[in-house]
């Protein structure tokens, strides 16, 4: 059994199957809607959430509390554990901070806190990339110096089919808003530095899902890639996007996943992405 122990954020998006026999943990991300507080995936879902802006409500997230990680972190550093915990972009969300308080309050050094520079699966790769290293008895340096190269290879993009729900979260101003309706632009979000940025812009929809399709088989020319598409309540076209890559491009793995609730509380319903990197870094 291994002695390192992963934890990340709800943020990450872990498809379930993927990681259901992995040393992981997850600390749930707050969506704050009605004058309630509610804990990803324990009392909201994505489908929770889907509903609500259904409903005309429009809610608004928060980073789990010091406590949250706390009541995770100490029961594996009591049963000798040592945790890794990597977790959403320190760029976007004070969730690496609230991580420090709680590791603060145990023993030094049983805990180790890796800013993934990332969120959805960029976040979630790495946990799981670290996760199935621990599996096979590697020591933490050397996961830690995986994770690093995961980070830096990894590209992210993500097509939005409206900016309204950027607009009220606050992520863009109202002129980018109000210029992406008007022109009906959409556009294509990218992570740079730990920093979500708008990457490109496009006047139609099948245009933005074309030019994502063109960045992954420009990557793959090189090496066959680890991908995973995400999506917010679009199964369907989820699954068609995965299907234009499977046949153009060369996926040593890949997984399909809805985003987060907390994420899906940004772009709204409709969201589809892609994360990728060379498969040659993930565990052999």
């Amino acid at each position: 059994m291994s002695q390192i122990h992963i934890v990340t954020d709800s943020a990450a998006s872990l498809p379930i199957a993927a990681i259901e026999h992995l040393p992981i943990s997850i600390v749930p991300m707050y969506v704050q809607a009605d004058k309630q507080s509610l804990r990803e995936g324990v009392n909201i879902d994505s489908a929770g959430l889907y509903d609500l802006f259904r409903r005309g409500i429009l809610p608004s997230t928060s980073q789990p509390a010091p406590g949250d990680f706390l009541e995770i972190f100490q029961p594996l550093v009591e049963q000798g554990k040592q945790v890794l915990a990597i977790l959403v972009t320190s760029k976007a969300s004070g969730t690496c901070d609230s991580a420090r308080i709680a590791a603060d309050m145990l023993p030094k050094g049983a805990v180790t806190i890796f800013d993934s520079a990332s969120t959805g699966m960029g976040t979630g790769w790495q946990a799981i990339a670290a996760a199935e290293a621990a599996l096979a008895g590697r020591p933490l340096p050397e996961i830690v110096s995986r994770l690093e190269a995961i980070r830096s290879h990894t590209q992210v993009r993500v097509a939005l089919p409206t900016l309204k729900y950027l607009q009220r979260s606050g992520r863009v101003n109202l002129a980018q808003a109000l210029l992406g309706g008007l022109l009906n632009i959409k556009v294509i979000l990218s992570i740079e530095n730990g920093e979500v940025l708008p990457h490109d812009k496009v006047r139609s929809w099948q245009g933005a899902v074309t030019r994502m399709v063109d960045a992954v088989q420009a990557a793959a020319a090189a090496e066959p890639l680890a991908v995973a598409v995400h999506h917010t309540d679009a199964p369907q076209a989820a699954a068609d996007f995965y299907a234009k890559l499977h046949s153009r491009v060369e996926i040593a793995r890949g997984y399909i996943t809805e985003l987060s609730a907390a994420l899906g509380v940004h772009g709204g319903p409709g969201m589809l992405g892609v994360v990728y990197f060379p498969a040659r870094l993930l565990p052999s």
